[in-house]
This record gives C-alpha cells, structure tokens and sequence, in this order.
C-alpha cells in the first residue's frame, strides 16, 4: 500500500492518517503521544471491527464530539482521527486527554472541522485506499448519522402538505413576499418595515412553539433581505455583517416581543443602507422632500428610477474596473489594428456590462417616452 497520498492528506489536515495491515504486527505507527488512535488500545481494535461490517468508510463519534473513522481496505485499514467538530476550552481538552491517557505534556488543542469536513475526508480517504467513490449521504446513511432517513422524511414532507393544506388561506402570497423584497432593493424604509409587520399574521407556522415559530422567521425574513439588499447596491460584506448580527441576536433572545423588534431594526437597517447608495446616486434628488409633497401618489416611478441610476452606477464602476485592469497589465500587448488584448474573464465582464447598460438605457428611454413636454403657457404640450 503506497500510503505517500494518506502521509501528505495527514499533514495537511492536521488530524492522524494511519493505515495498518492486517497482520497487526507492526506498531511502528503509533508514535504520536497526542493522538487517541495511538494511546488507546481500544480504538484501533474497535474501529476496524465496525468498519468490516459495513461497505461504506465508518465513524465513530465520541463523548467529545469527536469522530474518529476507519476505511476497510483488502490487506488493512486505514484510521483517520481525531476529528473534533466542537470548540474545545481548555478544561475540555483537559478531560479529552486525561480520557485517552494522553500525557499532560502533550496536550495541544485539536483543529476543528466542520461535519461536511469530516465527511468528505472519509470520502477521500476511501477514494486512495480501496480506489471507490461514496457520496457524503451514503457515508451519512450507513453510519446512522440522520435520526431521520430520506424516505421517512419524504413520508414526513406528503404528511405535512396535507395537514397544511387547509391553512393555506393563512399563509402570505408569494406577491406579498416579493413586494417587501422590491421595498428593500430600491430603499423605501418606511414601506418595507409596514409590510413586514403586516404579513406576520398571515405567515403559516414555522415552529412548535412561538419562540421556535419567531426564531425561525427572523432568521429566513433577514436572510432574504439582506440578499434583496445586495440586489440593491450594498455590499455583500455590509449586508451580511448586518443579518449576521440581528440573527445571533435573535437566536439568543427569549422573549419574543424583542425577537420581532430585532427583525425589524434589521429591515430598516438593511433598507436605510440601499436608501444611502440610491441617494449618493441621485444626490440632486431629495426623496423625503417628494415623498411629502403628496402621501397619496404613487412613488414607483421615482423609485424604478432610482434603482435604474443605481445600477448605472454600479455597472459603470465594473466597467471602469475592467478597463484599469487592463491597462495596468504590464503584458498588455496592442494589436496591427489598434486593438488591446485582454483574458478572457475582463472581456466576459465587460461584454456582460455593457449588455446591462443597454438594458438600462432602454428601461431609461421608455421612461422618457412618458414624459410631456410643458408648454409656453404651462398647459402639457407634445410628448419628448
């Protein structure tokens, strides 16, 4: 077994890769004093055990929320651990240590992955050992990982849908949903907050509870603003540093008057931030000034408007990207008919804004085409 490949995996994630033939004579491999895999007798001998019982590569996760794993191969197996998937403080690592009888001199935090992580290792590892690809489901699915199996929860999904549908009437159309998102691309504050306050007695159940039930509708209600505030202008970074803060916050709250309070400040701060960008857009353009001059018309010209100047702004400041990379490119090279050469990916950029402003400047005409011209004598005249 040529184990360059799993030596290499091992250093770069971190974690022991070990593999171990059947004969069980060598012990050469159990030399690192942190790792449970070589301190603790019986995790090489249950590990292999378990894997020879199942196709699939097998894990097993601890009292630590660590997961050690084990690929059974023709002539061996191939362990693979620690894998913590929690955070360890220093008392925990503490215990951990003490629990495998490694000594205390050698106590060092593990790295921690995430369960996807852990899966996919298992994945590759048995890709190098026995040469077959398995999906992360089949790793879950073999492993008992799922409380519930994709059939029950197929099962689960008929029974919900039928149990629902008189509760339909209940439930807020998805025109309503995509009204508020429109409020919060173009950055109309004060509309978007209403309608997000009104919808709440119309949405259908989200959880068991009411906590559960408004935990649940912060966190999907501030989720799609923010992406409708990215559609917006704002900044990825900005947008979901937002959402991120009002999420944790109502994750953690209890009280479910200030969880609705939190997905409120976030609609209005998620919103307020696309009103700034559409105001430095149009800064000759007081939108405060125009909305009181009639509360009774309607603002959605003025809105559509400022979105399409918004998006100008944004493609020409792709465009204007393009063409710096361009000419700062110390390979640039000028062609016999005074063309420039550019990769591939700056000229799919800007093919792609130019196609969008055109779109824009078309959106932009027919708004004109609505425009009368006054007369001399104040009266409306032809049209521009």
């Amino acid at each position: 077994m040529d184990t360059f490949l799993l030596k290499n995996l091992s250093d770069l994630l971190q974690t022991g890769i070990f593999y171990v033939e059947k004969s069980g004579l060598d012990d050469s491999w159990k030399t690192d004093e942190m790792n449970p895999l070589c301190q603790d007798d019986a995790l090489p001998d249950m590990l292999p055990h378990a894997a020879d019982r199942q196709e699939a590569p097998y894990l097993f996760q601890d009292e630590f929320q660590v997961y050690f794993g084990c690929v059974a191969a023709e002539n061996g197996h191939c362990l693979i651990g620690p894998m913590s998937v929690d955070f360890f403080d220093r008392l925990k690592r503490h215990r951990f240590c003490r629990h495998y009888g490694i000594p205390e001199h050698a106590e060092k935090n593990l790295r921690r992955f995430t369960l996807m992580e852990v899966l996919q290792i298992m994945c590759i590892a048995a890709k190098i050992v026995t040469g077959r690809e398995y999906t992360d489901q089949e790793a879950v699915d073999a492993n008992r990982m799922a409380v519930v199996t994709k059939e029950q929860e197929v099962k689960d999904q008929i029974r919900f849908h039928i149990q629902s549908e008189e509760e339909d009437i209940f439930r807020h159309s998805y025109q309503e949903e995509r009204e508020i998102l429109d409020m919060v691309r173009v950055g109309n504050v004060t509309e978007a907050v209403r309608l997000t306050k009104k919808i709440d007695v119309e949405i259908g159940q989200m959880g068991r509870s009411e906590l559960a039930h408004l935990r649940n509708l912060l966190t999907v209600g501030i989720s799609l603003r923010a992406r409708a505030a990215i559609e917006g202008g704002v900044s990825p970074y900005a947008a979901y540093r937002i959402s991120g803060f009002y999420i944790n916050k109502g994750a953690e709250c209890t009280d479910t008057t200030q969880i609705l309070v939190y997905r409120n400040h976030a609609v209005e701060e998620l919103t307020n931030q696309v009103r700034t960008i559409y105001d430095e857009a149009w800064s000759d353009c007081d939108h405060n000034y125009v909305y009181k001059q009639d509360e009774n018309k309607s603002h959605t010209a003025l809105e559509q408007m400022s979105f399409l100047l918004c998006q100008l702004t944004n493609f020409s400041n792709d465009f204007g990207e393009c063409m710096r990379d361009i000419f700062e490119n110390e390979a640039m090279e000028e062609t016999d008919q005074n063309q420039w050469i550019a990769s591939e990916e700056i000229y799919d950029v800007m093919e792609d804004s130019l196609i969008r402003i055109k779109d824009i400047y078309t959106q932009m005409e027919a708004f004109q085409n609505r425009l009368v011209k006054e007369s001399a004598g104040g009266k409306h005249g032809s049209e521009v």
